[in-house]
Order: C-alpha cells, then sequence, then structure tokens
C-alpha cells in the first residue's frame, strides 16, 4: 500500500537547496534512505537523490518505476538498467548533468563507494558533508508532531493491551523472549506498523544492563520488571518508552531501596523539564538529571546519556549528555531516560517522549510511572 501524500516534502528540499549554496556546492548527492524518505517521501530503498541549485533527480531502478510515480509525483527519475550497479551510475548520472562540485553525505556512504566514485570521475570535486539534512529534522512541523503523537498513543494502547488483566504478581507465565513477542503482536494490533527498536523485556538482574536482550529465561515471579519499548508508525516515525514495575512482592530478599531508588529516577525526569527549552545547551539537561540523582546518591549508578532526539529515527539529535553545547529549540521531540543500574542485582529506568516548548518540556506520553504495573482495560 502507498500512503497518500502527507508532508510538504518540497519545502523540504528548499531548505536544504538553501543550505547548499552556503557550503558552496553545486550538487548534493543524498544516498541516506532516511534522508532519500524525508526529501522525498520515496518508501522503497536502493535509490539515490541528488539534489541540485535548480535541478533534482531521483535515481533509482525497474522495481521502482510506478512506486516513485506515485510517491513522488513531479520529481524527475533515471531509472538503471538490471545490468548497471547503483554505485557505477550515480557518477555517470553527475557527468551527465555537468556537476563539477558535489557534496556527499559522510555518514551514507562507504569508503569504498567512495573510492569508486573518485575512479569513475576523478575531475569532480567531492566534499564531504554532516548534518545537512539531519539539522533540518531536528525540529518537527505539524505532521511530523502528528506522527510523534500517534506513534505515542500506538505505544501506549499496546502496553495497556499486554498488561491486560494482569494484577502485580499475575505477568505472562512466559519466557523473556516469548513476552517481548506478544508485546511486538499487541503494538501491531493497535495500530503500528512494528515496534520502534528490538524491545527490552528484563527481570530483576537483567534490567541492570541498560540494552538487555530478552532471553529463553522465565519472566520474574518477583522482584524487578523492566520494559523498554516504542511503536513505528506506518509512515516511519517511532516512539520511545520505558517503565520499570515491581512484580509480585517485590525485590529480591535483601535487596532494599527499591522504591527509594524508582523515587529519585522520577524526580530527576522531573527536573530536566524546566531546562527543556529554547536556547540551553543540551548538557544542561544533562546535570540537572544528574545533580538531582546526586541527591540521593545514585548519580554514579547512572552510566549512559540521559536523553536524545525522536523522529524517523529512534536516535536522533539532539543528544543529552555531558558538555554537548548543542543548544535546544522549540518544536523538537526528545526522550528523556534516567536510570540507575546494580548489576547482578536489578536497575531503574523510566522514560518518556517531550515536546520542547518555551515553557519547558511538555509530556507526550502518559502512562503512570509507579512501581505497580498499569493493567489495561
Amino acid at each position: 500500500m502507498t500512503l497518500a501524500p502527507y508532508f510538504d516534502h518540497g519545502s523540504r528540499r528548499e531548505r536544504l537547496r538553501g543550505l547548499l549554496g552556503q557550503q558552496g556546492l553545486e550538487w548534493l548527492v543524498v544516498s541516506r534512505p532516511v534522508h532519500v524518505g524525508y526529501l522525498t517521501g520515496f518508501t522503497g530503498d536502493s535509490t539515490v537523490f541528488i539534489m541540485g541549485l535548480r535541478r533534482d533527480l531521483l535515481v533509482s531502478d525497474g522495481r521502482y518505476t510506478e512506486q516513485l510515480a506515485r510517491e513522488c509525483p513531479g520529481l524527475e527519475t533515471h531509472i538503471r538498467t538490471p545490468s548497471q550497479k547503483l554505485v557505477d551510475i550515480v557518477p555517470q548520472v553527475l557527468g551527465q548533468l555537468g556537476a563539477s562540485a558535489v557534496g556527499v553525505e559522510a555518514a551514507g556512504i562507504t569508503l569504498a563507494e567512495m573510492e569508486r566514485w573518485r575512479e569513475l570521475q576523478p575531475g569532480l570535486a567531492w566534499k564531504s558533508t554532516q548534518g545537512l539534512v539531519e539539522g533540518l529534522r531536528r525540529v518537527k512541523d505539524a505532521g511530523e508532531l502528528a506522527e510523534l503523537r500517534l506513534a505515542v498513543r500506538q505505544a501506549q494502547a499496546g502496553y495497556l493491551a499486554w498488561t491486560h488483566g494482569k494484577s502485580a504478581s499475575q505477568f505472562p507465565r512466559q519466557t523473556e523472549k516469548q513476552a517481548a513477542n506478544s508485546l511486538e503482536w499487541a503494538l501491531r494490533e493497535a495500530g503500528a506498523e512494528e515496534s520502534a527498536f528490538p524491545l527490552i523485556v528484563a527481570g530483576n538482574d537483567g534490567a541492570a544492563l541498560p540494552h538487555y536482550h530478552p532471553g529463553d529465561i522465565p519472566m520474574p515471579e518477583s522482584g524487578v520488571l523492566l520494559v523498554d519499548w516504542g511503536a513505528r508508525t506506518a509512515r516511519g516515525y517511532r516512539s520511545d518508552l520505558t517503565r520499570t514495575v515491581r512484580v509480585g512482592p517485590g525485590p529480591r530478599s535483601g535487596e532494599p531501596g527499591l522504591e527509594v531508588a524508582h523515587e529519585a529516577v522520577c524526580r530527576a525526569q522531573q527536573a530536566a523539564l524546566p531546562w527543556l527549552r529554547p536556547g540551553v545547551q543540551a548538557g544542561q539537561v544533562d546535570l540537572a538529571i544528574r545533580s538531582e540523582l546526586a541527591k540521593a546518591g545514585l548519580d554514579s549508578y547512572f552510566v549512559h546519556g540521559s536523553g536524545h532526539g525522536i523522529g524517523l529515527e529512534i536516535h536522533e539529535s539532539p543528544w543529552f549528555r555531558a558538555n554537548n553545547t548543542e543548544l535546544l529549540e522549540a518544536g523538537m521531540v526528545v526522550t528523556i531516560e534516567p536510570g540507575v543500574y546494580f548489576p547482578g542485582r536489578w536497575g531503574i529506568r523510566v522514560e518518556d517522549d517531550f515536546l520542547v516548548t518555551p515553557d519547558g518540556g511538555v509530556y507526550l506520553s502518559d502512562l503512570p510511572r509507579g512501581l505497580e504495573p498499569q493493567a489495561g482495560s
């Protein structure tokens, strides 16, 4: 199914075109699939977008002739033959266009591809570029905000369906992997295209690993359960949420402090909200979170960045980490995810999605953040 046009891709291209002149470039080869889609609306792969100061061109193959006509009406295309390789046809097309100064996305091309392009078009002045399209994507437009809100709703609905009818001591008698699979299904039933990333369902000591992979081990009957999940909409936008809940009677014997640690993590997330406003350095947000954890003596147990932007990718600019001087802008959508981890014991993380506004961060997600599981209706 091809989705109807929804975003103003032409305006995005014109904003990028304005940056080409500032970079001293006549042409830019956009090779990252997420950027090709952002600028043109194309949802396929194996396609490069060549943007010029006065002309644009999509280089693709015969599999996508009809799809390009539907998704990218009005854009010129060059369809390579089955015998032609994309890596070879791009420099050939640039030569036909009379290009002389060409920018390439440093993060979207391999060294082998760049060497091949130089071999085929040695007369071109190739220039590595970084952050051009990423910079455009930092602030979300109205359509993107609607998609991100939808991704949050789908994630929350899937989670509530997954926990339906289960009290604190009645999580599925499944393995963690089976539980993650059932949550994936619940997200799709809630309207998501798929999960936004590989889901994390971690019990007890597994929760102490920030990027844990669910295993073929039973879900915990007591202790701690950490769930990190999100939904990807049909148009590719993603949400990212985490909840940590008590299962059964609580932490295993001899491991006090769960309530204290959980409350400190929630307060740390709240401490970030006033700083989620235009002109604030991303590092200041991270500092506010760590300072709040330090009040409880837990800052040394927080071992990762405190959040990041989200959108078409699950990890985007800005990055909330120490000393990052990147300035926030109104319209950014970000996650804030403080956590504390006790290896071999348990971990706690609470993560929500926020809109950056002149008045501070606004929650896009509203699931309860308490230790008791939230059972769906």
